[in-house]
């Protein structure tokens, strides 16, 4: 009984490309929303809010948003 074939370098190689590209398109995607969630937390300072209280809101907001995208990709 023999293990799992390795890759062959070719595959690997395709592998890691794709991987690549996959990590760079979800970046772009989610930029927006990282951006948003800093401008939560520098609005909330600007309304008086501790940096450490709006960091909170603006992380809980972030998590969300990001729980959002991730359940709506599946």
């Amino acid at each position: 009984m023999s293990g799992p074939q390795q890759p062959s370098k070719a595959e690997l190689e395709r592998m890691r490309h794709e991987l690549s590209n996959a990590l760079l398109i979800m970046a772009e995607q989610t930029a927006p929303v990282f951006d948003a969630a800093d401008g939560i937390r520098a609005d909330l300072e600007k309304r008086g809010w501790s940096p450490t209280a709006a960091e909170q809101v603006a992380l809980t907001w972030l998590l969300g948003a990001m729980g959002s995208i991730a359940s709506g990709a599946r």
